[in-house]
Formats: C-alpha cells, sequence, structure tokens
C-alpha cells in the first residue's frame, strides 16, 4: 500500500505502536464489520502505522491479541457492540478503542436504551416490549403506525412497519419465535437524521432520504437507494439541538472516541433519540466518516484521533 502523510504532525507517535484491527465476528453483520475493518486497516497502513487484521471468529485470535499495542474494534453486532469482547479485553488490561463494557451495554439493547433516555427526559418516539406471553393484546392497543424492532442488533436488520395490526400478525408472531423479545415504537413522520461524535465533539447532521418506504438494510447498503446529504439542510436551532443531543447522551452513557446518534426530527422540528450505536460503521463512505469530511476532517484522520484518544486515556491508567 501506498503510504500518505496526514495534515498534521501530531499523530507521528503512533508509528511506533502495532494496531490490531479487530472485525468479522460472527453477528449478522459480520460483513459490514469486515467493510469496516478493511478501511481502517488501509487508512492505518497508509499513515505508516504496523496494522494487522483480525477477526473473533478464528480458533487464534486471543493469541494473536498479545502481539499488539492496541486493538482498534469495529466489530459490529453481538460481541462487539453489546460489550462482550470489551469485558474480557478490561479484564486482560489489553488496551482497545471505544467506549468500555458498561457503555456498550447500556446502548446495545434498544429497550435499555430508552429507558435510559426516558430517564434523563430526553425525547424518544412512544415504545413498548413485546414478549411470546401477551404480544397480541400489547401490539394491538398500541396505536398505529409503528416500527417493530429486535432489542438488539444494527443495520435496521429485522425491522419493519405496522400499518394494521391484523395484516401483521403474522410477522410479527414469526419475529417473535426468532427474537423472544421485540420492540414496538410510535413512526414519528419527517426527516431523518444522524449524529456522529468525534473525540467527544458533535459532527455535522447528516439527513438520511431513503428511495425506500423507511431506511432499511436494503437502502443502507445498496449504491444509489438513499440520499445523504450533511450538514442537514434543517433549520440552524435544529442541527443545534439535535447536536447538543448527541454529546450529552453519549456523555450520559460513556460511550468515548467515537459514537453516532439516530434522530427523527418531526414536522415541528423536534428530535426524537431512536437508537445508539456505540461501534457505528467505519467504512470510508460510512455515515460518520462523511460527516467528519464536511468539516474538513480525512478518514485517515478519523481513524487516527480514534486510536490517539484511545492510546492517550489507557496510558492515562
Amino acid at each position: 500500500m501506498t503510504k500518505v502523510l496526514t495534515s498534521t504532525s501530531k499523530f507521528s507517535q503512533l508509528q511506533k505502536i502495532r494496531v490490531g484491527v479487530v472485525c468479522g465476528g460472527t453477528s449478522a453483520e459480520r460483513n459490514i464489520s469486515i467493510r469496516s475493518g478493511r478501511g481502517v486497516l488501509k487508512a492505518l497502513v497508509e499513515s505508516g502505522i504496523q496494522a494487522e487484521r483480525l477477526d473473533p471468529a478464528t480458533k487464534t485470535f486471543w493469541k494473536k491479541t498479545e502481539n499488539f499495542d492496541i486493538l482498534f474494534l469495529v466489530l459490529h453486532g453481538n460481541g462487539g457492540e453489546d460489550g462482550s469482547i470489551q469485558t474480557i479485553l478490561e479484564r486482560r488490561g489489553i488496551p482497545f478503542t471505544g467506549s468500555g463494557s458498561k457503555a456498550c451495554r447500556k446502548s446495545f439493547n434498544k429497550l435499555v436504551t430508552k429507558r435510559y433516555l426516558r430517564k434523563w427526559g430526553i425525547p424518544t418516539p412512544t415504545y413498548t416490549a413485546l414478549s411470546q406471553k401477551d404480544w397480541k393484546k400489547r401490539a394491538t392497543l398500541f396505536p398505529t403506525p409503528y416500527f417493530v424492532k429486535p432489542l438488539d442488533g444494527g443495520s435496521s436488520q429485522g425491522v419493519f412497519p405496522v400499518e394494521d395490526f391484523k395484516k401483521s400478525a403474522e410477522t410479527i408472531r414469526k419475529s417473535l419465535a426468532r427474537h423472544q423479545r421485540l420492540l414496538i415504537e410510535k413512526r414519528i413522520y419527517g426527516r431523518e437524521l444522524t449524529c456522529g461524535i468525534l473525540a467527544g465533539r458533535a459532527l455535522p447532521v447528516v439527513e438520511v432520504r431513503p428511495r425506500r418506504s423507511f431506511y432499511d438494510y436494503k437502502a443502507k447498503y445498496t449504491r444509489g437507494m438513499t440520499e445523504y446529504l450533511v450538514p442537514a439542510p434543517i433549520p440552524r436551532c435544529a442541527a443545534s439541538k439535535v447536536m447538543k443531543l448527541t454529546e450529552k447522551v453519549c456523555g450520559a452513557m460513556g460511550l468515548k472516541d467515537f459514537a453516532r446518534v439516530d434522530f427523527m426530527l418531526d414536522e415541528q422540528n423536534k428530535p426524537y433519540v431512536l437508537e445508539v450505536n456505540s461501534i457505528p460503521g467505519m467504512t470510508e463512505l460510512s455515515l460518520l466518516p462523511k460527516a467528519a469530511r464536511a468539516v474538513g476532517i480525512s478518514y485517515h484522520e478519523v481513524c487516527l484521533t480514534i486510536l490517539a484518544k484511545s492510546l492517550t486515556r489507557f496510558q492515562g491508567r
């Protein structure tokens, strides 16, 4: 790979360390994680850093972690964003990028996240949880339209809208059989937004305009299916509120280095927090790097900033 020089010398000390880029895993988001890991690895190597890809799905993964000074985690979904790998790394004293195990657990489960948002007085769509015991009663009484979501996981996998309970009852039943518990959430009509943080500061707000009925898995990962506008063409006061809410949510949850919060902005320009991503997508075309690029931060600098911030935190311990 061709080496590139970053626009600042503040990252030069990173060229002395060895970095393991952790991606892949066994979750439903494995392929997206590999794409993120490929981008991060390329950026680090081109910046003159000794880096190598590591996959927790391999038998030699934990033995190989001993060869690195820090692990760059881009492991999406179960096993990565649920706090499980962070718990093991914390016990072993292995430095890693991003949020700790406790913060990841809070943000990964959508129902837990909702409870914290309500506790902190942060606006979020009305919701309830479904279990196999009483799902028909709860789903019938909850006013349509609404979204049905698995409690964990990302990339909008398993998410579907409900306009009429009777027409969707069988789909809900099958989803419950697979996931055991589900979240149903009032559908907010308006503009879909997302806002990332980098090193504790909110990046510009991105508006997401899918060419499908909502921002599902196909809209997210099929080229040309979604338009991304950054900075989002929304009133300045609304953008400022979304950015402040992003910093508040991430700060309260204890999320570190980088994260992303998804919103709906209703027709009165009131923002509602939908969910929180402790390890957002990190391909060069992902939303957080897009937002950083809008304020002059290159993809390489995003990766290096995350790495440098994490190293400083662990060295401080």
